[in-house]
């Protein structure tokens, strides 16, 4: 299929995940108040000192303290200006490539982007602010356009104090610098861990040994005190005892088909990659999953890690050469596109859902094979 066509589809794919972006966001942060969304962005450190996820959510307070616009607009307006600069910068990533529909097929894979028309909670979540910084980053590096290194520490601590999930994706960010950068390797590694690795571990050592918990026992009383009551609690209801081991045992099934959308997702990024003859790093990918394994352990929603994981690698190899697209690459394409349809990854305890018989068989050959071995 001709490169024009194919970027068309592209940029509608971007708006039509724009405008469903827009309207999650509007339900769960405005017409909801749901304590998942709304509570998680407005965390912050006047009820309570510092915290883990609390900075803008201070400062969407001090807004509301000084504009008395409501806390739901005012979080519900930057959600929509972060989206719409995130979708702005992708559609102009992308028309600067010859794309194939083989590029299609990953912007709609159920465990990265297109997990938005899947399963739309994953919406409104505050890694679109993780995602918008990586994004900045990189395309910063890919025009080949300097970059403080004390800028990207600043960036990332900001990342990491918006949300603590950010620390490990750092290994994303470095493997960028150090593939887009041209001084020696020895230069390359030590940057990294001075300007990456240090200080990022540095704040979370500070946000788990001095910070206070999340939810204080007036942050509910604060929030209705600035005008807002939230219809769920949601995170501020959250215990932080909670015995997590025990909730994986009591999902043991939907927590193992998490697998196969990985297994169906990693083949989908290989053709694509094979394809186009793009070799990605087998060291990066192997310290980027000893990252992520604590954060699968400490947390269970396993859908939204491993989406921010496929989108983060979306974006980064969107910026490799992608050679001319064949017939066969064609059909490939739309055999992956009309497979990874069928299927869907939601954000806990449900990690691979297709048609009812299919899910049937998986799940009759899960309990026969767990009984007949334990």
């Amino acid at each position: 299929m001709k490169t024009k066509i194919v970027n068309y589809i592209i940029g509608l794919i971007f708006l039509i995940y724009y405008c469903i972006c827009i309207y999650n966001s509007y339900l769960q942060l405005v017409f909801h108040k749901n304590g998942w969304y709304l509570g998680e962005w407005l965390i912050n450190y006047q009820d309570g000192g510092f915290k883990r996820r609390g900075l803008f959510g201070s400062l969407f307070i001090f807004l509301n303290e000084l504009t008395h616009i409501k806390l739901e607009f005012i979080v519900f307006a930057f959600v929509v200006i972060v989206y719409a600069v995130f979708f702005t910068l992708l559609i102009q990533l992308f028309m600067q490539k010859k794309n194939t529909l083989l590029t299609v097929s990953i912007l709609l894979l159920p465990a990265g982007m297109g997990m938005v028309l899947k399963d739309p909670t994953i919406i409104a979540k505050k890694e679109i602010l993780i995602f918008l910084l990586y994004l900045f980053y990189f395309l910063r590096l890919e025009s080949q356009k300097a970059v403080k290194d004390i800028v990207v520490t600043f960036f990332i601590i900001i990342a990491i104090l918006n949300h603590e999930a950010a620390f490990f994706y750092i290994p994303f960010v470095s493997f960028t610098y150090f593939l887009k950068n041209n001084t020696s390797s020895f230069t390359k590694i030590k940057k990294i861990i001075f300007y990456h690795l240090a200080p990022a571990t540095i704040v979370m050592l500070l946000l788990y040994q001095f910070g206070y918990s999340i939810s204080t026992s007036n942050s509910i009383q604060f929030l209705q005190e600035h005008g807002l009551t939230l219809v769920l609690k949601g995170i501020y209801g959250y215990d932080p005892n909670y015995n997590v081991l025990n909730f994986y045992k009591a999902h043991a099934y939907g927590y193992l088909t998490y697998f196969i959308s990985l297994f169906l997702a990693s083949v989908t990024f290989y053709i694509y990659c094979r394809s186009n003859k793009i070799c990605i790093s087998k060291k990066f990918l192997a310290v980027q999953v000893i990252f992520l394994i604590p954060l699968f352990y400490i947390a269970y929603d396993w859908g939204r890690w491993i989406n921010i994981f496929f989108t983060l690698l979306t974006i980064f190899i969107a910026g490799e050469q992608q050679l001319t697209t064949t017939l066969k690459k064609d059909s490939t394409a739309a055999i992956l596109i009309a497979f990874n349809s069928l299927w869907k990854m939601l954000l806990f305890t449900a990690g691979f859902l297709t048609f009812p018989a299919i899910d049937s068989i998986i799940k009759k050959l899960y309990y026969f094979i767990y009984f007949k071995l334990f």
